[in-house]
């Protein structure tokens, strides 16, 4: 095969690949959605302003539905064709108070795109005030594979060479008999729960809970990793990946004398990975994490002041 010939071979192949990787991005992304949020409607207003908007990547046909999610129906649906990749396109939400009550203050609906045999949908929220008989529309964001840690220092703030991602790790003093809880925090924007360390004589117990968890919550584990440092010195990693040997399974006993060698000052890890929704059910919308406020601020100093440096 003479040097042309390869030349062309080679750039064939790449070629190729360049477009096969292409499409397959395409395929995975067949659009992207966002949603103008929130509008306030007076009562009896219609909602057609409000609108959800996809700006296809690719050509095709999309079919758009909302779904009452309590009933479990369709209550709208369109069908467009001829779609072109680039093009932007608004969506209705029709105006729906049917069920909503002081009693019964959110109803959710979900909105649902599928092109080329692919799904997305996210949640859609008429939240009805009592007082004025308005109803606030808004979307309720998936937060997708995000990490979730107990609430404390970064260390990308006290160690930065570790690590540049928002992990936090909690100073616990085990010396401390029955139970400490610590705010559970999710892409350090919401808080999702609690974390619990209960500790009775020499056995500590490492477990945490998902609001509304046993009530139909949306926030789902994907992944769990738990594990303690002597001290700040002492840690060399923070990726679970990579240090799979030294974690410890949440509920499990763990013994101060013979797993901690006695340490009782000691930095909890834990990097959970969630899928989750800021609104953790259909009437309750979770809290966000405003990490520098007063009380968090003083709790983490007073945290760090009890570290072993």
């Amino acid at each position: 095969m003479n040097k042309l010939w390869k030349t062309m071979v080679f750039f064939a192949v790449l070629t190729a690949l360049f477009l096969t990787a292409v499409s397959a991005l395409a395929e995975d992304r067949p659009m992207t959605v966002s949603f103008t949020e929130p509008a306030t409607l007076s009562p009896g207003q219609s909602a057609k302003a409000v609108v959800t908007k996809i700006n296809a990547v690719q050509d095709g046909t999309v079919v758009y539905s909302l779904t009452d999610t309590l009933k479990k129906t369709v209550i709208y649906t369109e069908t467009r064709t001829g779609i072109t990749a680039g093009q932007e396109i608004a969506w209705p939400v029709p105006y729906d108070d049917a069920g909503l009550s002081a009693g019964k203050p959110v109803k959710m609906l979900r909105a649902s795109f599928v092109m080329d045999g692919k799904t997305y949908s996210y949640n859609i929220y008429f939240n009805y005030d009592a007082k004025s008989g308005a109803i606030t529309v808004e979307k309720g964001t998936m937060y997708t594979k995000n990490t979730a840690c107990s609430f404390g220092p970064a260390f990308r703030d006290v160690r930065p060479s570790l690590t540049e991602k928002w992990y936090t790790f909690t100073p616990v003093d085990l010396s401390i008999q029955g139970r400490q809880t610590f705010e559970y925090v999710a892409s350090n924007k919401y808080v999702i729960g609690e974390v619990y360390v209960d500790v009775a004589g020499d056995n500590v117990t490492v477990t945490y809970h998902n609001y509304y968890e046993d009530q139909d919550g949306s926030t789902k584990t994907l992944s769990e990793f738990l594990t303690f440092f002597h001290d700040l010195k002492s840690v060399k990693n923070v990726e679970p990946e990579d240090m799979q040997e030294l974690g410890y399974r949440f509920g499990d006993t763990i013994s101060i004398e013979k797993d901690l060698e006695g340490d009782t000052n000691v930095l909890l890890f834990i990097r959970n990975q969630v899928t989750y929704c800021d609104y953790v059910t259909a009437t309750h919308k979770l809290a966000r994490f405003w990490p520098n406020i007063p009380e968090r601020k003083a709790l983490r100093e007073q945290m760090q002041a009890m570290m072993d440096k």
